[in-house]
Order: structure tokens, then C-alpha cells, then sequence
């Protein structure tokens, strides 16, 4: 991994899982341990293919699209991990999983 990679999953981290933890306990999904594993795993697993994919984007609409993607795959594995149940619950997990990302994203395209 290049060093910008590291930085960019360094901002990431330092972005998204305060946010995941703090829902994910604040609505009872799961003990902190759990959520700390879940909002770190999710961005080790996706963060690194979006970064190695973005570097050829030509169109802002290719990192939506592909934000949109990593954001659904987030979700189904935070709703796994985490044990989420209801509906509700699991578009609250979709909500804040986007949330986190379009945070991380714009800091990053803002100091990257």
C-alpha cells in the first residue's frame, strides 16, 4: 500500500468509526468491542479496492457510484455483524453507513 493509500485510510478511519460506534451503540446494536471490530473491518475490507479503482476515475459520478457500492457492502456487513434485526434498524445502519462515507470522502477530496 503507497503511503497516500495509508494517509487515505488513516483520514477514513479517523472519520467513519467514531461515527458507526456512536450509532451503533447508541441504539443498542451491539457492546463497544463489537462495534470497534465492525466500523474498522468494514473500512479495511472496502477502503483499499475504492482507493485502487478511484486512481482511474475520469467523472465525479464514478466515485458516487462506486461510494454507493462500498456503502451497500458496509451495510450488509455491518447488519450481519452487528446482529441488526428490524428494518428500521438496518436502513438506520444504511443511513449512517452513507453518512459516515460522504464525510470521510469530502475531507478527504478537501485535504488529499
Amino acid at each position: 500500500m503507497s503511503p497516500a493509500a495509508l494517509w487515505a485510510l488513516a483520514l477514513t478511519l479517523a472519520v467513519e468509526v467514531p461515527v458507526l460506534v456512536a450509532f451503533a451503540r447508541a441504539a443498542g446494536w451491539t457492546g463497544w468491542g463489537r462495534a470497534l471490530v465492525g466500523a474498522v473491518g468494514v473500512n479495511v475490507v472496502t477502503h483499499p479496492v475504492l482507493y485502487a479503482v478511484s486512481t482511474g476515475f475520469g467523472s465525479p459520478w464514478q466515485l458516487v457510484g462506486a461510494e454507493v457500492a462500498v456503502a451497500a457492502v458496509e451495510t450488509a456487513l455491518l447488519v450481519a455483524g452487528w446482529r441488526v434485526r428490524s428494518r428500521e434498524d438496518a436502513v438506520t445502519v444504511a443511513l449512517t453507513v452513507v453518512a459516515a462515507n460522504a464525510a470521510s470522502t469530502a475531507l478527504g477530496l478537501l485535504v488529499l
